[in-house]
């Protein structure tokens, strides 16, 4: 085996692949690195994507022109000097490799100028060719701008998704980056308008405003607490505004966006008992501690952090969300001294949501036929259940049958199970699953026929969504109109709301839209029109369905039932989740002693 040394050109395209993985990679490491050169303004505009262009504006301190070439040099950096810096981080984009990682699968042009000097700098750079510098005119700071991402190497674009996809991440970093650094003021602009702008020296909640919307703004409550030497601040917003993707909590150390699982893990625990399992709570919190307690070389973009001490972290988010939650309470606070020894086993207990298993369901459901009239379709459970011979019989399945049986209404169980009789035994039936069923049932055929129908609301209703939500809403307007939307965007966060659909007149139209916002981010990346429409309905049936807790009247539940036996899958919801469940006869016998 021959060692041989890689070219330049070979070790930037690797070093690319650490730190450039797609457009927001790119967006990132520029923007980090305008805030560290002190930049009170920061302008960014996105082409296609991110892979046609993305140019960052900065008033930041600006480049001599030996540094603007240098910067292109592999390893060469401003925020570290010697070793012992990096275990003491105080900057967000420290790696030396960024910009040259960039030009190396790119076309980059560097335009700066420091405040004393007469006159800026050019540099250019295209597959890792790097020019000499040129003068140019060109006001204080620093623009950069990369063209024709990946044109080098076509192979990467495969693992990219949809031009809106990759729009929505980029404007996910652009948020992150204006909420983590609201002294400074940060405009997006994608192809060619404006999606959002925070004010210079603005306030927290001003940025929240700007990137999340006004209506959660106003309803998020502030955090500023300090316990042993670190300092949580920010917001905390309400469990109505609860999503079940993680990126409605933003999280930042020492200033920097990042992941981390203790801070989850903490807030999922305070909000425990008002948020249910698969959702969290929107939360922005900044989180200051010594630099030399943080490791931010886990991950090669700086996307994750640890901890030195993970139970003292662990402790201060949750006392303080905890105690923002209970209106400035310290009640029931944890001490990090409880969770020094295992601050990992916290972390993934159970009762923190964090590691909740999904709701299995057992067995395969057949398509059945309603018998017709005033009798209510069931299925007969003899013998159809799937089953392990070895296991004990179960006094409670999962109804998988497929015959046909007429059943009694029995009434109603705790306002959310409706009990009815078959020759069987007892059926129960999960009330807001039922209706999720049928109201998906609908929705696809309508949208399939192409005959959607539409409640028209009384007066246009006007909705604020975070930036990110308000593009992917103007990017699916043809699929929402076709499931019986009325929507058109107004603004840069505004949703004019003028129709709903048909079967959900009775959500709120933030709750609907919020609704088809959550059924196209849980949509797979590329998606047709086709899934994603069915992505919806999911999603807008759960927000449409009767709730458990509701009390029905005798015909509206015979009427449930009905319906629901007429639906291509009455056994099982959309997510996998059994409606039906029958306890069977013999089983009830057994029970009492009779067999």
């Amino acid at each position: 085996m021959r060692i041989i040394l890689l070219s330049q050109d070979i070790a930037n395209k690797i070093a690319a692949g650490e730190v450039v993985e797609r457009p927001a990679s790119v967006l990132k490491e520029l923007a980090e690195n305008s805030i560290d050169a002190g930049a009170a303004s920061i302008q960014i505009d996105v082409l296609g994507g991110g892979l046609e262009q993305i140019s960052v504006t900065d008033d930041g301190c600006g480049m001599s022109p030996e540094d603007a070439q240098r910067a292109f040099e592999r390893h060469a950096t401003s925020k570290i000097s010697a070793a012992e810096d990096l275990f003491s981080i105080g900057t967000l984009g420290f790696r030396g490799e960024a910009l040259p990682s960039i030009a190396s699968v790119a076309r980059v042009v560097l335009i700066t100028r420091e405040q004393e000097a007469a006159e800026g700098t050019m540099v250019t750079a295209e597959g890792g060719l790097v020019g000499k510098p040129s003068p140019v005119g060109a006001p204080r700071g620093t623009t950069v701008t990369v063209r024709d991402l990946f044109f080098n190497t076509p192979a990467r674009l495969k693992y990219l998704r949809s031009i809106a996809s990759e729009t929505r991440r980029v404007i996910d970093v652009a948020g992150r980056l204006a909420l983590a650094h609201p002294e400074a003021s940060v405009s997006l602009s994608v192809g060619g308008k404006t999606v959002f702008t925070t004010p210079r020296g603005g306030s927290l909640r001003e940025a929240i405003v700007s990137v999340l919307g006004i209506d959660l703004a106003k309803a998020m409550a502030p955090i500023d607490r300090s316990q042993q030497g670190i300092s949580v601040r920010g917001f905390i917003g309400p469990a109505k505004f609860a999503k079940s993707a993680r990126d409605v909590q933003q999280i930042f150390v020492n200033g920097r966006p990042v992941s981390s699982k203790t801070a989850w893990a903490a807030i999922d625990r305070a909000y425990d008992r008002t948020v249910p399992p698969g959702k969290h709570a929107p939360v922005v919190l900044s989180i200051e501690v010594d630099p030399s307690m943080v490791d931010v070389n886990v991950h090669p973009a700086k996307s994750e952090v640890r901890f030195a001490a993970d139970s003292q972290v662990y402790s201060a988010v949750y006392n303080a969300v905890s105690a923002a939650l209970r209106g400035g309470a310290g009640a029931a606070e944890i001490q990090p001294e409880a969770l020094a020894e295992a601050p990992a086993a916290v972390i993934a207990d159970d009762r923190f949501g964090w590691a909740r298993e999904p709701w299995g369901y057992p067995g395969t459901a057949n398509p059945v036929r309603y018998a017709g009239g005033r009798d209510l379709a069931s299925a007969a459970f003899d013998g159809a259940s799937q089953r392990d011979s070895s296991a004990p019989e179960p006094a409670v399945e999962a109804a998988v049958g497929a015959a046909v049986v007429p059943v009694r209404i029995i009434g109603q169980l705790s306002d959310t199970y409706i009990l009815a009789e078959s020759t069987n035994g007892l059926v129960i039936v999960d009330q807001h699953v039922a209706h999720e069923r049928i109201l998906v049932d609908q929705f696809r055929q309508e949208y399939a026929m192409g005959t959607p129908s539409s409640q028209l609301l009384l007066a246009p209703a006007v909705v604020e969504l975070s930036a990110a939500d308000a593009q992917l809403i103007a990017d699916n307007l043809a699929t929402l109109s076709k499931m019986g939307f009325d929507v058109d965007v107004f603004g840069v966060n505004s949703i004019v709301v003028r129709g709903v659909p048909t079967h959900s007149e009775d959500v709120a139209p933030e709750d609907a839209l919020a609704a088809a916002v959550e059924g196209i981010v849980a949509a797979p990346p590329g998606s047709d029109p086709v899934s994603m429409a069915d992505h919806i309905a999911i999603s807008l049936a759960c927000k449409a369905a009767v709730k458990a807790g509701g009390r029905l009247r005798p015909e509206e539940m015979e009427s449930l039932l009905e319906r629901l036996f007429r639906t291509s899958d009455p056994y099982r919801c959309p997510h996998g989740r059994p409606i039906v469940v029958v306890i069977q006869g013999d089983d009830l016998a057994r029970s009492f002693g009779r067999k």
